[in-house]
């Protein structure tokens, strides 16, 4: 059967040499810059003939790809125009066994261009190709350069959480847009979760009728949200119809994106049982939660035979919406109480010789897997179905890190990487004073761009399970789709790369010169992404001899052109330029601006500084901190700088348990009117204020008089991440200053942590 050729008739125009890296992200695995250029005119005309759906589905997306670029549809005829002067684009035959089902071959000439795969998806990401290198020009040039390319990995998804906050159908085809636009191939969609059961099943209709809705408590903290006390009250939600959901699942086909449902078992289905309660060990209902819930407990019953029968005729009817070899069953964060208490799981347990939950949770896994296997599918989850012990035919999506994923490599699973630590786009990506409101962490573009998939632990054969990686959105934080937005661009550029380029190719200097080219691809397509990457952070270096504090800006972005003020006035483009680092020998605000082309990339972080009586002093603490939160350098409490609401930002000292106690030699009897401690609430990290500060003084460091204290004043159940300073206010002699900040000792009742250590945070302490 001949194969689809694609002829666009073209000019050739004037030569020039180009850069020699291809602007075109995700970097192709090869390219060779030649001179010379290939022009798109108005009397381009497309020379095509399909020979089935699947090619002229491909020249329909083509069409769209040059109409983007170029502004204009060129017209489609027949192939009779010889290939000097046009683009050829055409379908391998035999195959090129180098380049796989998804790569492709683009040499553009003075006078001709070539297009080759050996199938449509090869030819898709080929076109996207050219419609980068054309957005990056005047919409109708094309550099003279061949490339050779072909994805890393098979598996480069994107999820997205729409349980927590439900997202319009037409969002979820632009987020289709982005996944293909990326070069990555999976959109895992996590339809249910305890906040919202989001997919119609037409046996279980109340699942929608019920279970699709919450009481309205937007204009609340995520975690501050409370029950509803009455049914009539306002609700929040939606669903997809399976009408929906078959158009979507379609429209991913056709741009060589799978859907990957998501089910979610044992554990976060409060809204499946706010609906069918029967199906939970108790049989209480309990309302679909509008909110933060922790621990999960109220779980499906392992126990009851219709837990089971309801569960297949759901993934009966979820099986014929999704064309995906995988469904994602969750299996992820159930705590087992319930099962604990329960005869039926119990008596389960007793009949098939189990001994603990943690084997009936791996029971309850593998028959469902067995359920999907019958029916031709593979069970995908994530790596807590590990417990227990599992079938090696089950694939593992590793999120607490590498180290599950590495266990399950070992033990023969395949494994999707996600960790926390580079793949959850729901943490911040810039500091958290600019940013929205996100679930935590940090997690900035360049970080993602360093992320190495492959664990180094793991021998050449058992490298070949982890067939690939993806981004996780969850968006307890995320009301709307321009937020999401916001939260995966251009992160997912990044990640794009980290999938489809040679390991060995990664150059982070090259990536971030070629994002200045992305963004305006993003410009054009109406993204709202986020300009994080240019934020200028400040890195400081005590002087301890001169008790000044030498500061060194830095920002993301490629060859910046930094502004910075040190009077906390905000930096314009008449402000100092930034050469080298600089220092201060007083106390005050640096702001830092990237400004490119006169624009101001972002607002300016604002970083204060501290030159007081104790900098550079002698510290002994009474109790070690955590290592982990060890701070930075002897002078970590008297160095001028204090920690930002991210814990984990290298400026604070973390006590488990303990008092912080820390006794400062100010070198001579000195006379001061206040010193002040910063302390941080996090709660949802197990960090609580402490319940009170103490200021003593001493000349000898043996004998110390209490100068005064006091006592913390906000709640400890407040869940935003915030800061206060401690302050004792009172004129005092002394040399030597203990300051004792108490712990609050245990996390408290209502916490999920209630008993366990609480955890204290100080940073800097100031003597004035």
């Amino acid at each position: 059967m001949q194969k689809a050729i694609i002829l666009f008739v073209v000019m050739t125009i004037s030569l020039g040499i180009f850069a020699q890296s291809a602007d075109i992200v995700p970097k192709p695995v090869s390219v060779v810059k030649k001179e010379g250029v290939f022009k798109i005119t108005d009397n381009t005309k497309v020379l095509f003939n399909a020979s089935d759906e699947t090619e002229k589905e491909f020249s329909d997306l083509a069409k769209d790809l040059l109409k983007s670029a170029t502004g204009n549809t060129p017209e489609f005829v027949a192939p009779t125009a010889p290939k000097e002067g046009n683009i050829l684009i055409q379908l391998n035959n035999p195959l090129d066994t180098k380049i796989g089902n998804e790569g492709y071959t683009l040499s553009i000439q003075n006078d001709r261009v070539f297009l080759n795969a050996n199938t449509t998806a090869g030819l898709f990401y080929g076109m996207h190709s050219i419609w980068q290198l054309l957005t990056v020009n005047d919409g109708t040039t094309l550099p003279c350069m061949d490339i050779t390319d072909y994805p890393r990995f098979g598996w480069r998804g994107l999820h997205l959480d729409v349980s927590r906050h439900f997202m319009p159908v037409e969002f979820i085809y632009k987020y289709i847009d982005y996944i293909a636009l990326n070069k990555m191939n999976v959109f895992h969609w996590h339809l249910v979760d305890d906040q919202g059961w989001r997919i119609e099943i037409k046996k279980y209709p109340k699942l929608t009728d019920v279970g699709a809705w919450r009481a309205d408590r937007e204009d609340l903290d995520w975690n501050s949200r409370k029950e509803p006390v009455k049914e009539n009250e306002p609700k929040y939600g939606g669903f997809y119809s399976q009408e929906d959901v078959k158009a979507i699942v379609e429209y991913a086909r056709k741009k060589h994106v799978t859907v990957i449902p998501e089910i979610e078992m044992p554990a976060h289905v409060m809204s499946a049982l706010a609906a069918y309660p029967e199906f939970s060990c108790t049989g209480e209902y309990k309302p679909v939660p509008p909110g933060g819930v922790w621990p999960i407990t109220h779980i499906f019953c392992a126990g009851k035979e219709e837990t089971f029968n309801f569960l297949e005729d759901v993934l009966t009817e979820v099986m014929e919406l999704f064309l995906s070899t995988y469904i994602h069953i969750g299996g992820d964060e159930a705590t087992k109480t319930e099962w604990e208490k329960c005869e039926l799981c119990q008596k389960r347990m007793t009949d098939e010789g189990l001994k603990d939950e943690h084997e009936l949770q791996a029971y309850f896994i593998k028959r469902i897997e067995k359920f999907l296997n019958k029916n031709g599918r593979q069970l995908i989850g994530w790596d807590e179905i590990l417990e227990g012990g599992l079938d090696p035919t089950a694939t593992i999506m590793s999120w607490r890190g590498s180290d599950p994923g590495i266990r399950a490599a070992k033990a023969g699973h395949d494994v999707v990487m996600s960790p926390t630590s580079h793949c959850y786009f729901d943490y911040y990506q810039g500091d958290p004073s600019l940013e929205p409101k996100a679930f935590g962490g940090n997690i900035t573009l360049k970080k993602v761009y360093n992320y190495e998939p492959v664990p180094a632990e793991l021998s050449i054969d058992e490298a070949k399970h982890i067939i690939g990686a993806q981004a996780n959105i969850w968006t307890e934080y995320m009301p709307n789709g321009r937020h999401v937005e916001y939260m995966i661009m251009p992160r997912m550029s990044a990640l794009s790369e980290v999938l489809w380029s040679p390991k060995d190719a990664k150059d982070w200097g090259d990536f971030s010169k070629r994002m200045e080219s992305q963004y305006k691809r993003f410009d054009k397509l109406g993204i709202n992404y986020a300009t994080s990457a240019f934020q200028v952070s400040a890195k400081p270096e005590l002087d301890p001899a001169n008790k000044s504090i030498k500061i060194e800006l830095s920002t993301e972005a490629y060859d910046p052109t930094i502004y910075y003020t040190t009077d906390g006035s905000k930096p314009t483009a008449n402000s100092k330029k930034y050469t080298q680092p600089f220092s201060i020998s007083k106390s005050g605000t640096v702001k830092a601006v990237v400004i490119q082309d006169g624009e101001l990339k972002t607002e300016p972080l604002a970083t204060d500084f501290f030159i007081h009586k104790a900098i550079a002093c002698k510290v002994d603490q009474k109790f070690p901190n955590s290592k982990s939160y060890e701070s930075t350098g002897e002078y970590a409490l008297v160095n001028g700088i204090k920690g930002t609401r991210n814990h984990a930002d290298g400026n604070w000292k973390g006590f488990v348990g303990n008092d912080f106690v820390g006794t400062v030699d100010l070198g001579k009897e000195t006379e001061f009117s206040a010193v002040k401690v910063g302390v941080l609430q996090n709660i949802g990290a197990w960090i609580f204020y402490p319940s009170q500060m103490i200021v003593e003084g001493s000349n000898d460091g043996k004998t110390f008089k209490k100068i005064g204290s006091v006592k913390n004043k906000v709640s400890i159940s407040d869940g935003e991440r915030q800061i206060q300073e401690l302050v004792v206010n009172k004129k005092a002699l002394a040399r030597y200053l203990r300051v004792t900040v108490k712990n609050l000792g245990e996390c408290p009742k209502g916490h999920a942590g209630a008993g366990e250590p609480a955890w204290l945070f100080v940073d800097e302490i100031i003597v004035e």
